[in-house]
């Protein structure tokens, strides 16, 4: 029998015999923890979790994790050797003195603020020469008329830190009574702003890195958003082998330019002038999902062996085009794992279901399919969706 954390919030018992060999921690137990822990189990590492909810998606799955609020991080980090993170609501001041101690934090707090903070980020990228939307700090409703008058409408507002999941942090305005809406129903959050952007495609690049800098991308995808939702990822993105290149280069000179270890997901939106930068991402990225069964590594496994700083594995395609789509609650309250069997009928698909309750809004799994084309992949996911949403395909 393990030991019981009280005094720091632990309710549930640790386990004596925590490998010492790749002692992972992963914080956060949402998908994306779920994934990468069971790529990591596949190498033979049982990462340990530090969760917030036992009805987390990944505390589910796994059997040794740790329940207690982010504050418990310390001694959550006492018991690892390397710690990663599923998403970036971190206290970026812990995270340093962490560092400060002695803990490897993968990624570092150079990389980590550079998503936390999307001002930071912003400021950091345009400092380097990256291309970016023009921005400014919203500190009060002047600032935002002062913006529009310079860019005109529409303006897009965004939450300068990640919220909780399902919380919105973007707001594309068309007019002042608008603006002032959103800034007066998100009064206890940091707002800027950023001029509209003309968007041909949203692009993201999933790139891997290593500690001394060894790098690998992913083929670039191309992500369809429906009511602001990301709802369906095509890859390769139809873009051109030049774009496709530019897109790549840029991606691995941010990594490089952040010093980061593990996944890097780079937002990119394709305008009518070139590539621009939307955001980043310092963690497996819903834009990646396909790779567990497009790519002989997936990016969950790559994250697992980069933070542990183990040989990267390959990331091409291993079919013409692969389509994810994503499952979401619905106001019906229909739960997609009732209707399992059916969408399991439709052949050539992989169903992930993440073990939630059914919300509205809420991402529940997600579906792949790889195909000869976009089209036909495409074709297949969208009926495995259907199916599971328990409605007729689009």
């Amino acid at each position: 029998m393990g030991r019981v954390f009280v005094g720091d919030g632990y309710c549930h018992h640790v386990s004596s015999d925590f490998p010492a060999l790749y002692r992972l921690g992963i914080v956060g137990a949402g998908q994306i923890a779920r994934m990468t822990h069971q790529a990591a189990v596949k190498l033979g590492i049982t990462p340990r979790l530090l969760a917030e909810e036992s009805d987390d998606s990944a505390a589910l799955a796994a059997p040794d994790a740790l329940y207690g609020h982010p504050d418990s991080l310390a001694a959550f980090a006492d018991t690892c050797e390397v710690v990663t993170f599923e998403h970036e609501r971190i206290d970026l001041g812990l995270l340093r003195r962490l560092e400060d101690s002695g803990c490897i934090i993968r990624p570092g707090t150079r990389t980590v603020a550079a998503a936390f903070d999307k001002m930071h980020q912003r400021r950091v990228l345009l400092n380097r020469g990256f291309p970016v939307p023009v921005f400014a700090e919203v500190r009060s409703p002047d600032d935002l008329i002062d913006f529009s008058t310079v860019f005109d409408w529409p303006v897009v507002l965004k939450s300068v830190r990640a919220g909780r999941p399902g919380e919105k942090g973007v707001w594309i305005v068309e007019n002042s009574q608008e603006a002032m809406a959103v800034i007066n129903e998100n009064a206890d959050r940091e707002l800027m702003a950023e001029n509209f952007q003309p968007i041909v495609k949203e692009l993201v690049v999933i790139v891997v890195r290593r500690p001394g800098g060894n790098a690998r991308c992913y083929p670039v995808t191309e992500v369809v958003q429906v009511d602001g939702v990301a709802r369906e990822m095509r890859s390769p993105a139809s873009i051109g082998h030049q774009v496709a290149t530019e897109a790549k280069d840029l991606a691995v000179r941010i990594a490089n330019e952040l010093d980061a270890v593990g996944v890097l997901a780079v937002e990119l939106f394709l305008t009518t002038d070139g590539l621009v930068v939307n955001e980043l991402a310092a963690r497996p990225h819903n834009a990646g999902h396909h790779t567990i069964e497009a790519s002989p590594t997936s990016q969950f496994e790559n994250h697992v062996r980069a933070v542990l700083d183990l040989p990267l594995g390959p990331t091409w395609l291993l079919a013409p085009a692969a389509v994810t789509v994503n499952i979401m609650g619905g106001f019906d309250g229909v739960n997609p794992a009732d209707n399992l069997p059916e969408a399991l009928s439709v052949e050539g698909v992989q169903v992930h279901l993440y073990g939630k309750r059914p919300l509205p809004g809420r991402k529940l799994g997600h579906v792949t399919a790889l195909a000869d084309d976009i089209d036909l992949a495409r074709d297949m996911a969208r009926r495995a969706e259907a199916a599971l949403e328990g409605r007729r395909p689009w």
